[in-house]
């Protein structure tokens, strides 16, 4: 009778009333299940800065140059968009927010979502809206690796209706609206080397005459000259900005190495430990498998606490 009953049960449970609830569990678990399947080893958190700011562009049609212009939130809130159309509420979002303050709401939409979507990860905001290099990267490597598990799939999202009627800074329209610079200077922009026509034989006349040749190369040379000046200073000073970029390139690479390779050798030291524990004593009731993954997961997971610097370009994968 019991037997009898049983398969009754299940047979009951395969009729049409359970199915509803069959798809909204699959659905449940599919929404958001990327976000606890992803840890430290995921290969998009070694991704270097330019491909993930070439990433970025192409998804959502941007023209990022600097990982830091994703601090205002606004990306990251589209690129959830990107992944669960309609659960972020674009028109809301504010492109054109440049301070702190103006930050926050930003991150309360990306926190709705997040919740909306079943995404279980932490939004570290005092340090996102910082604007600092090493914070925005492993955020955006983190939103990388959830869109690979979650909207890679995906080719019916159209970025630029989806932030239509907004008003928008240089970075946030695509690449082929940013070619000429427009009026006002906006940031990231290198100015163009302007080209010299100062000395060129005239196109429809007779060359200049040896005696006004001096004067002329006097005038390019001249420090305080005419255009020949101006074009000379303005190239001095997109060399001077190519350069501090590629500074700050640097130095953020080397912040990155570095905090890397303090993880591995802290790992390297604890397996050294273990291993000479090991040789001495036979039988170590404390050293189960648990514990040693405890250990290196407190590693890994640990906030960079060195004590040199100042403190505030490295800060550990949340």
């Amino acid at each position: 009778l019991l037997f009898g009953r049983a398969v009754t049960c299940q047979a009951g449970s395969q009729g049409k009333p359970s199915a509803p609830r069959s798809r909204a569990a699959a659905m449940a678990g599919r929404r958001g299940g990327g976000a606890s399947r992803i840890g430290m080893m995921e290969g998009a958190f070694f991704v270097p800065r330019t491909e993930l700011l070439a990433w970025a562009n192409k998804l959502l049609s941007l023209s990022l140059t600097k990982v830091e212009q994703c601090a205002s939130g606004a990306v990251y809130c589209q690129i959830v968009d990107s992944c669960h159309p309609g659960t972020v509420s674009m028109k809301k979002v504010n492109w054109m927010a440049k301070a702190d303050h103006e930050y926050v709401p930003n991150y309360k939409l990306l926190q709705a979502a997040f919740d909306k979507n079943g995404i279980e990860r932490n939004i570290d905001v005092d340090k996102l809206i910082r604007a600092k290099y090493q914070d925005n990267l492993e955020f955006l490597q983190f939103m990388k690796c959830y869109w690979e598990y979650e909207g890679a799939g995906r080719d019916d999202y159209d970025p630029c209706a989806a932030r239509d009627g907004k008003q928008l800074p240089t970075w946030a329209l695509p690449s082929g609206a940013v070619d000429v610079p427009r009026a006002g200077g906006k940031e990231n922009l290198r100015p163009r080397r302007p080209v010299e026509t100062e000395g060129r034989p005239p196109t429809g006349g007779s060359r200049a005459s040896p005696s006004a040749q001096p004067a002329m190369r006097a005038m390019r040379t001249s420090p305080g000259g005419t255009s020949g000046g101006s074009s000379e200073a303005q190239a001095r000073a997109a060399v001077q900005q190519e350069l501090e970029e590629l500074r700050n390139t640097v130095e953020g690479l080397e912040h990155e190495r570095d905090y890397y390779f303090k993880k591995l050798r802290e790992v390297e030291i604890l397996c050294s430990s273990l291993q000479s524990r090991m040789e001495e004593t036979e039988t170590l009731p404390d050293l189960t498998h648990k514990r040693i993954l405890t250990d290196i997961q407190d590693i890994l997971y640990a906030e960079n606490d060195d004590g040199g610097g100042d403190g505030e370009d490295e800060v550990g994968p949340a």
